[in-house]
């Protein structure tokens, strides 16, 4: 599988926050966090689920945090994505 670029995940994330779970690009783009945007830990679970079915990069529970913004997600996602 070919290592995902950070930014080749970043449009595709804010595209799943915001078709899945009704979050305004904007917002998310602005630089809130999960926990500013109302993201709890069901959710992130929800969207560790999308990330693994989507994008092929298997998260751990706890991988994505409330107090992540975008950028920290794709981070995670993309080292995650390196490791597979």
């Amino acid at each position: 599988m070919p290592t995902l670029a950070p930014a080749d995940i970043k449009p595709r994330l804010v595209t799943l926050l915001s078709e899945k779970f009704g979050l305004p690009e904007d917002e998310i783009l602005a630089g809130a966090t999960f926990d500013e945007l109302d993201i709890d830990s069901l959710v992130l679970v929800e969207l560790s689920l999308l990330v693994r079915k989507e994008l092929g990069v298997v998260l751990a529970e706890g991988d994505l945090q409330s107090s992540f913004q975008i950028e920290d997600a794709v981070a995670v996602v993309a080292a995650k994505g390196a490791q597979a």
